[in-house]
This record gives C-alpha cells, structure tokens and sequence, in this order.
C-alpha cells in the first residue's frame, strides 16, 4: 500500500514540476514530448512498441488503464511488461499506445525503477539498461 502512495506523491510532483515555470501547460507539454523524443533517439523509432511489448500490454490495454498513474495500482500486471519489453524507449511506446495517451519518459522510468526493485525482474534488459544509468 504505501509503495502505491509513494508512486502516486511521486507522479504527482513529476506533473506539477513540468507545469511549473510560466504556467504554460501546453509549453511544457511540448518541452516533455520533445525530452522524449531525446531520449527515444531522436529518430521516432520507439513511437512504435515491439510485437512482444505490444502483446505484453494487451490485458492493460483491456483494463481501460487511462493514465500511466494508474499502472502504478498495477503491480502485478506490470511485471509482464517489464519482462516482455526490449528497453524502456519500447516499454514507454507500448504503454502508451495501451493507455491511449502520451506517456512521460521520466514518469515510466521511476515508476520502473521502482518495479525493478523486484530481483525476480533484475536481469529483465528494462531493469538492467535502468540499472546501468
């Protein structure tokens, strides 16, 4: 439960910082999808999730999930996600085409780390490319 609310304070600071500054919500919507877009590469390849990802995705995609705040409720049927995605570029693509909305880069990678935390998950190549940044 408080691992639920600590990702919940969490995500909730995250929102509040990228609207922060001159109140502009749509400047800093942009600013966000242009960090993602750096960290994707850059080249619009992970827009796109992986077959396996995208399979691993589909019971969210089934439960209506409409925020990635609400995967955090979802520990259990994450870890099939972790294990399923090639990178966390891919696992933020799946998640995002399974929640029907843009996906934070920096919200998905504490939410994962967080999930990583599990060692049946450590040497997943998400927890590990995580691990070694």
């Amino acid at each position: 439960m408080s691992r639920i609310l600590i990702v919940m304070a969490v995500v909730g600071l995250l929102v509040a910082c990228t609207t922060q500054g001159d109140g502009n919500a749509a400047a800093s919507a942009g600013g966000a999808a242009s960090s993602a877009a750096v960290s994707a590469g850059a080249s619009g390849a992970a827009s796109t999730a992986s077959a396996a990802c995208e399979e691993a995705f589909a019971p969210i995609a089934e439960l209506e999930v409409s925020s990635i705040s609400d995967l955090g409720d979802l520990p259990e049927e994450l870890q099939p996600t972790i294990e399923g995605c090639e990178s966390v570029a891919d696992w933020v693509a799946g998640a995002g085409q399974a929640i029907g909305t843009e996906v934070n880069p920096n919200t998905a990678r504490l939410l994962l780390d967080i999930n990583c935390a599990d060692q049946s998950l450590a040497d997943t190549p998400i927890c590990e490319e995580i691990a070694s940044s």
